[in-house]
Order: structure tokens, then sequence, then C-alpha cells
């Protein structure tokens, strides 16, 4: 795998992304637009928790933003899925690039947006919500990129398995909505009914809405948060784990029927 290959895949992909920006500026805006519709509701909810002086900004702003980055999933799918409607990924596999540079250039470039596209509506929240974590700053942002970075991975290892783009858009959005939802992003878990509560904790979302909201409401730094990243890393490092596999079985069909002809 060469680093500079990998730079030139994802230079290509970023420039093809820029040229069609609309999902990335959709799921980019929407959130930024609900947010404050859901800023009381979540303060109501926050104060009767004891956080008498929350205002509400501290659940819902962090909450869109992780919830909408699991539609930036489907960017991921259609980076790779784009390749074999435009007849290129035949060529890109016999070419001088690795199926590794190819996939870690896409990578690159999904998780450069995930992490602007989170990075927006963070700022979007400061500024119109009034979101002022009480924590670590610097803590809040290894946990948003840690985050990227896994989610990422998770695009990726959907891409990689599954057989059509329908199907991959489907398991993304599907997956990525159940995540999201069952983890708190849209309310607390504490809201949840008591049996769904400890099903919660399976979701990675869980563990970064969990480590956000210790930063914005408890003081949270990067100790307290750390178990958390623990999580969310296992998460992206059984993701790697299944693009691995993925690589060496396209790598494989790739040699025999090499050797075949």
């Amino acid at each position: 795998m060469s680093i500079r290959k990998s730079a030139a895949v994802a230079r290509l992909n970023l420039m093809l992304q820029m040229k069609e920006p609309s999902v990335l500026l959709l799921i980019t805006i929407v959130p930024i637009i609900l947010t404050p519709f859901m800023v009381p509701g979540n303060k109501a909810t926050l104060v009767s928790e004891g956080y008498i002086h929350a205002t509400g900004a501290e659940q819902a702003v962090p909450g869109f933003a992780i919830l909408f980055s699991f539609f930036s999933v489907q960017l991921i799918v259609q980076m790779f899925f784009n390749e074999r409607h435009w007849g290129t990924w035949d060529r890109l596999r016999v070419s001088s690039l690795s199926v590794g540079d190819v996939i870690v250039g896409k990578a690159g470039v999904a998780i450069v947006l995930q992490i602007a596209q989170m990075g927006i509506v963070l700022v979007a929240g400061t500024l119109i919500c009034g979101y002022r974590p009480n924590g670590s700053i610097a803590a809040l942002a290894i946990t948003a990129l840690v985050f990227c970075v896994a989610l990422a991975l998770f695009g990726v290892a959907v891409s990689l398995w599954c057989a059509s783009e329908h199907t991959a858009l489907a398991v993304a959005m599907l997956l990525g909505m159940l995540m999201a939802c069952i983890g708190g992003s849209l309310t607390p878990v504490n809201t949840f009914p008591a049996w769904a509560q400890p099903l919660a904790r399976i979701s990675p979302a869980y563990w970064v809405v969990d480590a956000i909201r210790r930063i914005g409401l408890d003081r949270g730094n990067l100790f307290t948060i750390m178990p958390n990243l623990f999580v969310i890393v296992g998460f992206g490092a059984v993701c790697m784990a299944f693009i691995i596999i993925a690589r060496l079985t396209t790598y494989g069909r790739a040699k025999a029927s090499s050797a075949s002809v």
C-alpha cells in the first residue's frame, strides 16, 4: 500500500464529492434547522434530571450532529459503487493501485467530510442555540474525531460486503438509524422504558452521546471519557476486521481470475 497512491485516490474522490455536494449540504443544513425545535423539550428533560442550569442545547446539538453523521455513510457507499456504475472499478483493480490504496483513499475522504459536517453542526449549535460545554473542548474534539473514523470504517465495511448499491444503502440507513436512535441521539437514554435502557449500550452512538454529555454537563475531560473512547475504537476495530476480510477475499478472487486467464 502506498501513501502517495492513496492520496491520489483521495484527491480525486474529494473533487468528485465537491462537484456534487447536495447530500453533504443536506445532512449539514437540516440538523442546524431542526435543532432549535428540540432545545426546549431537552431542557425540560435535563432540568428534571437535576441539571438546573441546562439550556437543552447540551443534548440537542450533539445529538443531531451524531444522528445526521450516520446519514453520511451513504456518501461512502456511493463512492465505492460509482466506480462500478462508471465501469472504472475493474480498471482500478488491474492498475498499479492496490485494493488497500483505494480503500484508504476513499475512507480518508469520508473521514474529512464527516469531520467537516459534524464540526459545522456543533459550531452552528454554539452560535444559534448557545451550546456551551462546561468540560474539555479538546476531549470533545477527540471524541468527534474517533467517532468519525469509526463511522467511516463502518461505511467502508458495508460497501465492501454488500453486493449491490441498493442493499448497501438500505443496510447503512437502517443500521445507522437504529444505532443512532437507541443510542440516545434524539432523547436521553434514561427516558427510555426500563427494558430498553440496557439495549442502548450495544450501540456505538450511546458511547459517543454519553461522552459528549459528560463533557457538556459534568465538566468531563479526556480521562473521564476514556472508557467511552475504548468502546468506540473497538467498534471501529470490528469494522476494520470486516474490511480486511473483504479485502483478502477480493484479492483472492482477482488472483484466481488472473490465473484462469
